[in-house]
Parts: C-alpha cells; structure tokens; sequence
C-alpha cells in the first residue's frame, strides 16, 4: 500500500519538477531572442502541451478514471497560462521575468500540496482498512421480538 502512495506522490512532484523546468526554460528563452520568436515559441509550446492535455484526456476515458482526468485538466490548465503569458504581461506591465518565475513557484506549490492531500487521503484509507469495526457491525445478532403469550381459558 505505501508503494502505490508513494508513486502517486512522486508522479505530482515530477509533474512539479516539469513544470519548474518548462517555464525556466521560458525565461531563458526570453532573455536570449527576440520578442517575435519567443511569441511563436509560446505559441508552439502551448499548442504542444494542449495536444498532450488531450491525449491524457482520452486516456482517462478509455480507462475511465477520474484521477488521471484530473491530470489533464491540469495540464490544459498550464496551456492556457501559456498561451496567455505575453497578453498578460502586455497588459499588467509586469515584468515577464517576475511573472514566469512566480507562475512556476505557484504551479509547483499546487502540486506539492496536491501531494500533501494525495497522502493524507490514501493514507486514512489504509488506516480505516485495517479496522476490523465494519465486519463486527456487519455481523450484529439479529433481535428478536417477543411474543404475547394467548392463554384460551
């Protein structure tokens, strides 16, 4: 049981990790060409990634499994921040540099603390398997009700 806790912790921190990665990537792509290009660069990106949102879609589908739909609504959720990084930069004035590295310090803490809860929830549930409470309830005695004693004199 712990194992199959711990893989699901590691698959959020390595999406965590991944995700640190690809908007570090951002930045050094921002400082090193030019405004247009990395337009484009964002534009393919976010592309590339609402692709991949789509195909862990239809994994989840196909084996309807609500954890990993979870997964792509989360990856489609980073496209679109993606796709929208230039407007809102544009708009807010803020500097680019600052809003890649606070978008990536907030998406890695979602899914640290998407871990944390991972963890806490499998682990009651193991907890609450090991109780033996539910199969003492189950095999409660049945009552019986009591019968009026009829005396014909």
């Amino acid at each position: 049981m712990e194992e199959k806790i711990a893989k699901k912790i590691w698959i959020n921190i390595i999406i965590a990790v991944a995700v640190m990665l690809y908007f570090i990537g951002i930045n050094v792509l921002y400082n090193n060409i030019e405004l247009s290009e990395m337009v484009m660069v964002l534009k393919v990106m976010s592309i590339v990634i609402m692709i991949t949102s789509i195909i862990i879609f239809e994994v989840a589908y196909k084996k309807d499994n609500g954890i990993v739909a979870i997964t792509g609504i989360e990856v489609l959720i980073i496209a679109m921040h993606s796709l929208s990084i230039m407007h809102v930069v544009e708009v807010s004035a803020i500097d680019f540099n600052v809003y890649i590295v606070t978008s990536s310090y907030l998406f890695s803490i979602y899914f640290v603390f998407k871990s944390m809860i991972i963890y806490t929830i499998e682990k009651r549930k193991y907890l609450k398997s090991l109780s033996d409470i539910k199969q003492i309830v189950i095999n409660e005695p049945i009552k019986k009700e009591a019968k009026k004693n009829n005396k014909n004199k």
